[in-house]
């Protein structure tokens, strides 16, 4: 038993692992000094070594919710109220454990409607993080009203940028008064200072999964498939992993770009003793924990004005935003970026300066003192 016999449940809605997951995992490890911690995870999300040997987290893999072919067949034809939904063994666990907070992740601001519902039903206290706002998503009327009760029953609504929590108020047509931003953990060192690397040729790197819907890698290489860049000396590497990697490379052969480099799983610090900047064409996001991580190590960005990217961005002084995610704008801002490209290492130096202002050390703590307080400010007005 810790300190306290409280119990938290953190549950994430996502089944591929990635900078969903490192806010909610960093915070379950630092919780257990505290309360008994458990997690719910499904059993196809692959968990880093890490979270899997650590004694002190209660780790809980579920089998996927799933329904047999006769129901989905006779989903087609239901109307969605009388749709069969498949069981979630994650409800029978929650109300066994009599959480006094359930922490609900979701990839983006309502994968986890059902389980907020669920939640309410029982009268079991919990709080949301939206990771992600696709502004080209909107609601049909069940699920608006949905995360309308979703959102308003919760004690807080956590979301990662401004951006994303004044989208989702369009989406629903309310304000979201018990909402909160919160900044994500990340994969750098804070006092990390990395030597600035010198090449023949510039090197920006490219991080994030392979959807082009979300990434829009498909843009860059647009913007690359231009003879000007072909001629110039500027490399872009790719890093990452997901369901476009098959399209990613047919468009490398297409456009005949030889200046991309295609990368797999690279550890984040080697990925800036390499490069000298990083550039997203993202089409929505969050906030990119990449773009963190890219200034924490003294590096500029080429971002699109999705989401949060600008909020910890000052355009032409520690990097270079494009207006939006065509292949036009990312054209614009890079050629920014390349006339001053002799000064790529003094605009990382101002990047550097401006992120650890915007930035606390320790995110992770900071929520999970967040996370107490809700617990012992419900527990002492009950």
């Amino acid at each position: 038993m810790k300190q306290t016999d409280k119990i938290i449940i953190f549950t994430t809605e996502n089944r591929t692992w990635g900078g969903s997951e490192l806010l909610w995992s960093a915070t379950a490890r630092t919780l257990t000094q505290y309360c008994n911690v458990h997690v719910l995870v499904y059993e196809d999300l692959n968990l880093p070594k890490w979270l899997m040997d650590y004694v002190d987290i209660n780790l809980h893999r579920i089998e996927v919710p799933k329904l047999s072919r006769l129901k989905k067949i006779a989903n087609r034809f239901l109307p969605y109220k009388f749709r069969f939904k498949p069981k979630d063994r994650r409800a029978e666990i929650i109300k066994t454990l009599s959480a006094d907070l359930l922490i609900i992740n979701q990839g983006y601001n309502f994968n986890g409607v059902r389980l907020m519902a669920y939640a309410k039903s029982q009268q079991i206290n919990y709080v949301t993080i939206s990771q992600a706002v696709n502004e080209a998503f909107w609601p049909n009327l069940k699920l608006r009203e949905e995360m309308q009760l979703g959102f308003k029953g919760s004690l807080k609504n956590y979301f990662v940028s401004k951006d994303n929590l004044e989208v989702t108020q369009s989406q629903l047509g309310v304000y979201l008064k018990n909402s909160e931003v919160l900044i994500n953990s990340f994969n750098v060192p804070y006092s990390n200072i990395i030597e600035y690397p010198k090449h023949n040729a510039y090197h920006l790197a490219c991080v994030g999964r392979f959807d082009f819907s979300a990434k829009g890698q498909d843009v860059l290489l647009r913007v690359l498939s231009q003879e000007k860049w072909k001629n110039r000396n500027l490399i872009v590497n790719f890093y990452g992993s997901g369901k476009d990697i098959e399209n990613l490379k047919d468009l490398m052969l297409l456009y005949d770009i030889k200046n991309a480099v295609l990368y797999n799983y690279t550890e984040t610090i080697e990925i800036w003793k390499h490069n000298q900047g990083l550039v997203l064409a993202s089409r929505y996001e969050g906030l990119p924990i990449a773009l963190v991580e890219a200034m924490l190590c003294g590096r500029l960005a080429v971002v699109t004005n999705v989401s949060g990217n600008a909020e910890l961005m000052i355009d032409n002084k520690t990097g270079f935003i494009a207006s939006g995610p065509r292949p036009e704008y990312v054209d614009e801002a890079l050629e920014r970026a390349w006339d001053r490209r002799d000064q790529w290492e003094q605009i990382g130096k101002v990047a550097r300066n401006f992120i650890i202002t915007k930035v606390p050390e320790q995110p992770e703590v900071i929520f999970a003192d967040k996370l107490m307080s809700l617990i012992n400010k419900d527990q002492n007005v009950s």
